[in-house]
């Protein structure tokens, strides 16, 4: 079992029991294009380059290239004389921007970790947090306020653990490390340029990482990854991939999934391109139009509805991906039988597979083995976690601009597939007596006496796609936009078993005060034991008591520094924000925060945008009674006498 794989030219790599074994290894990158012999002429005296005309594939067909093995070290000064001797565009360079220590461990064949998840449990995991910077360290649950000890303790313990969990590592450890070299414990590390990014319209502030060579080291605090799979899922993700561990801790689904099919790509010998070569292909404008569209939404009615089924398609756009072949490749190419998607009168070959397609058919056919261990293991739920989001940011990934293998056709397709599969679905549900409540791009929501298993078999069998029932709600409540029509990802509701699921409401927000999450928190509570429409209006007034129960705490000033705090991410550095507002000045008040960090304040004034990002002193009454009543607002409407419908009715004959 590798543990850790460091290194650039002379690779390492760590064993279980702390072994280690070195490695020289030369990195291989093709060069395709006119007249190869002028790169052999220029480069090939050179002694630390072999260079050999191959021929080899990329995911359009077979390509004579030169091959040029060297060491990691020199691969960009490489391209810097291709571009050079090609003015910049006359040569397609290959395999030159992947990671070397994936292509390392794929060429060598050789596995991170173990995919037993009994021995992943046995692995001895040093954990430290840091309170308060250096004055408090807890370390495997002990806590030190004295640093030069905690320093001891750390060093004694870390020469029989494999990996290092930390809370705020990345931001503490440089301080840590460098006080402990002066007291004599010498260890490797290096640590990764700070940056801010958009990843899925959100923007995240990936702080500086701390590597240390040797032993994986995870910082849980910052590791989105890790929060979703723990441990076990995120070594098995790294097994899968191949990528070390402490790297896969600190990168988004999206390069995950891109990782994977660069793996892939190695393993079957498939070169990948250092720039993409295939642009978006011309379009009338209808056919833009109808592109462009994306997934298909159903509007709902805003209401309470009684004894409705949710049924979800598993995995769907990686699905229609597999099962329609859709790959760059594929769509639009050069083909002898093909499949035409009527909407768009994109072309789709069937005569060979696409190279998206297999790829994401392993990661697919893997989750769903995943998903049936689970039921029986339990502590698979974390590895399902993970490979849900590779499988998830996989269609996202097939129209990024710099995506390996990604084509906006390809992107356009799948959703093109996918609004026929929802609009055929909801025909079906129709046909078999039910009526559709709400739909959103891979989701219905059905009431009515019909046979769901029905339903379910027959869009199964004329999609090609897994339908899996989501639940049965006793009642859901279909909340309305601003504007009264019904709002898209605004409901909750309760199903039988028990189970309460809500979205997009003050609860699940992190930008409101926490007095109001408590709040709907506590009606969602009361709510839990209605059976039957006329137990809204039994609890109607226990309800309205909680409501004023935590607007008298608000009102009467008794409210704690954790009712009152606001989160919210910053997008953007203060001087860009259009808006003076209070969340303008919490972030000017951290001035150490960056794009993409969280920020916590309380509002002490909001007319004068006073806010404290440290205790409280004092609070504005009226900013936090405004917001617990928007919060009330939303979790009471089942309470209403009307819900709007005559507003709808209205709203749907115009």
């Amino acid at each position: 079992m590798i543990i850790d794989i460091y290194g650039r030219d002379n690779l390492y790599t760590i064993d279980l029991h702390h072994n280690r074994k070195e490695w020289e290894y030369l990195h291989e990158i093709y060069v395709h294009g006119p007249r190869l012999e002028k790169i052999s002429d220029e480069l090939g005296g050179i002694s630390w380059i072999k260079i050999e005309e191959k021929y080899m594939r990329d995911i359009y067909g077979e390509k004579k290239v030169l091959s040029i093995l060297t060491r990691p070290s020199k691969i960009k000064t490489i391209i810097e004389a291709i571009e050079s001797i090609g003015r910049k565009y006359q040569y397609q360079i290959y395999n030159a921007d992947i990671d070397t220590l994936q292509a390392f461990l794929v060429k060598n064949n050789l596995e991170l970790f173990s995919n037993n998840i009994d021995e992943l449990e046995k692995l001895e995991v040093l954990e430290i947090g840091f309170q308060n910077g250096l004055e408090e360290i807890e370390i495997n649950g002990e806590t030190f306020h004295n640093v030069s000890i905690a320093i001891d303790e750390f060093f004694h313990l870390i020469k029989n653990s494999n990996v290092i969990v930390s809370n705020h590592g990345d931001t503490f450890f440089p301080k840590f490390f460098g006080i402990a070299r002066k007291y004599g414990y010498e260890t490797y590390y290096r640590i990764t340029k700070e940056r801010s990014f958009e990843s899925y319209g959100r923007v995240v502030h990936r702080k500086n990482g701390f590597i240390i060579e040797g032993i994986p080291h995870i910082d849980a605090s910052t590791s989105f990854m890790y929060s979703e799979g723990g441990l076990i899922g995120l070594s098995l993700l790294s097994n899968f991939i191949s990528i070390p561990i402490w790297k896969l801790a600190r990168i988004t689904p999206g390069t995950a999934v891109s990782s994977y099919e660069v793996k892939k790509s190695l393993e079957m010998g498939v070169m990948i391109p250092l720039y993409k070569w295939d642009h978006e292909e011309p379009k009338d404008i209808d056919t833009f139009i109808e592109a462009d569209r994306g997934g298909l939404i159903l509007q709902p009615k805003p209401g309470v509805y009684w004894d409705v089924y949710e049924i979800d398609f598993s995995s769907m756009y990686p699905s229609i991906i597999v099962f329609y072949n859709l790959s760059p490749e594929t769509v639009n190419g050069k083909c002898q039988e093909f499949e035409i998607i009527e909407s768009l009168g994109f072309k789709i070959c069937k005569h060979r597979e696409g190279y998206l397609s297999k790829f994401l058919r392993d990661l697919l056919l893997h989750r769903l083995e995943i998903k049936k261990i689970k039921k029986v293991d339990s502590r698979f739920e974390g590895v399902d976690a993970v490979f849900k989001w590779l499988l998830l940011t996989s269609f996202g990934y097939t129209g990024y601009k710099n995506a390996k293998f990604g084509k906006i056709e390809v992107h356009e397709a799948v959703t093109g597939i996918g609004r026929e599969i929802l609009q055929k679905s909801i025909q079906i549900a129709t046909d078999e007596g039910f009526k559709v409540i709400h739909g959103i791009v891979d989701s219905l929501w059905l009431s009515g006496n019909g046979d769901i298993n029905s339903v379910i078999e027959r869009i199964e069998r004329e999609t090609r796609l897994q339908i899996a029932l989501e639940g049965k709600y006793k009642w859901i409540v279909f909340l309305p936009s601003r504007e009264g029509i019904g709002a898209l990802n605004r409901y909750f509701g309760l199903m039988y078993g028990g189970k309460m699921k809500i979205r997009g409401i003050d609860a699940r927000r992190s930008d409101v005060p926490n007095i109001c999450k408590r709040m709907q928190e506590d009606v969602l509570g009361l709510y839990s034991s209605i059976n039957s429409r006329e137990d809204f209006s039994r609890i109607k007034e226990e309800a309205l008591a909680i409501y004023e129960k935590y607007l008298e705490i608000i009102q009467m000033g008794r409210a704690t520094d954790e009712d009152l705090t606001v989160n919210f991410v910053a997008t953007r550095y203060p001087e860009f924000y259009l808006n003076s507002n209070v969340r303008k000045s919490a972030l000017m008040k951290n001035t150490e925060a960056k794009p993409g960090d969280k920020i916590s304040f309380i509002v002490i004034n909001e007319k004068s945008k006073t806010v404290s990002v440290m205790d409280s002193i004092g609070y504005d009454i009226g900013f936090y009674t405004r917001k617990l009543r928007s919060s009330w607002e939303q979790i009471s409407f089942p309470l209403k006498d009307n819900l709007y419908q005559m507003l709808l009715e209205n709203y749907d004959r115009n």
